[in-house]
């Protein structure tokens, strides 16, 4: 019983201390939706996540893609 023990706890700090921590890169999605592109109407810049699309254009609002 005392050596699964001893066992347990060598391995509880091992994979504490020793282990390596594997961090996750940020996806590359971000630079997509951060990329800036121009309304087809006025011509301001808005971000790609928050613009409005319609047959293949992009408009920064509601009343440009309307006009």
């Amino acid at each position: 019983m005392k050596f699964l023990l001893l066992i347990g706890f060598l391995a509880a700090v091992y994979f504490l201390f020793f282990k390596k921590k594997t961090l996750i890169p940020p996806s590359s999605d971000n630079s997509q939706e951060e990329a800036m592109i121009p309304c087809a109407q006025c011509g301001t810049y808005v971000q790609v996540k928050e613009a409005l699309m319609r047959d293949g254009k992009y408009y920064c609002s509601h009343e440009c893609m309307k006009g």
